[in-house]
């Protein structure tokens, strides 16, 4: 996906972000379903402190070491202080300019427009959750964030100790794309070929939301050895802890 089309969905996720957070309420007394030992106020405060964290990533091209002084800030205040900053930087640098990343392969501010724009629409679902009805994330997006989970996230996380090299690759489908975990030596591999023993079958939002362990799989399809499912779940939870 573009880089200016990642902007625009973070954009358009942070908006309804801020706007789920209840006027008037304590937010320390909304339970968030998916992040079972979070409160809503928690998870205001985590992610405005993750865009400030990325805003040092992309200033100091380095990874920060020192916390930013919140001293009197609400959650809410952290919030928007953070999306503020971020939004700034992230307008006064090309996405081609350097900083420093966990994802060695690409050091570049785009590589963090891309991580929050899929950090914010799986935080905005785990708000939606804490005081309504879910909506599903956008096609587009999501698909984006199956490649982003998958390719990026997954492929860096695991580690060959942590899987049994040379079992049979694992299919993640979507109606237009498919992508395919390989089990290699040196590391996993991620890619639009193969040949699946396991394949898992759904909406982007679904395959999304359930990789990142934010749903129950009741709305894929599993097909084929169905302990690849459970083998690709368990190094999932790993990867996106």
């Amino acid at each position: 996906m573009e880089t200016s089309d990642l902007r625009r969905h973070l954009d358009a996720e942070y908006a309804r972000f801020r706007a789920l957070i209840p006027a008037g309420t304590d937010l320390t007394t909304v339970r968030v379903p998916s992040c079972p030992e979070w409160s809503l106020d928690d998870l205001v405060q985590h992610l405005g402190e993750v865009y400030l964290h990325k805003v040092d990533c992309i200033r100091l091209n380095a990874r920060p070491t020192e916390e930013p002084d919140l001293t009197g800030l609400t959650s809410v205040q952290v919030l928007e202080r953070g999306f503020a900053e971020l939004s700034t930087i992230f307008d006064e640098h090309s996405p081609k300019d350097p900083a420093w990343t966990w994802f060695a392969p690409d050091q570049t501010v785009g590589f963090w427009i891309r991580r929050m724009a899929h950090e914010t629409a799986v935080h905005r679902f785990d708000a939606e959750l804490a005081v309504h009805s879910p909506t599903e994330i956008g096609t587009e997006l999501a698909e984006d964030g199956l490649d982003e989970v998958l390719a990026t996230m997954l492929v860096a996380d695991i580690e060959p100790w942590e899987y049994e090299i040379g079992r049979p690759d694992i299919e993640v489908r979507a109606p237009g794309r498919s992508w395919f975990v390989h089990f290699e030596k040196e590391a996993l591999r991620v890619s639009d070929a193969g040949e699946a023993a396991t394949v898992i079958l759904g909406d982007p939002s679904d395959l999304e939301l359930w990789l990142y362990n934010r749903i129950t799989g009741d709305h894929l399809t599993f097909t084929g050895d169905l302990v690849g499912m459970g083998v690709l779940k368990d190094l999932m939870t790993e990867a996106t802890k």
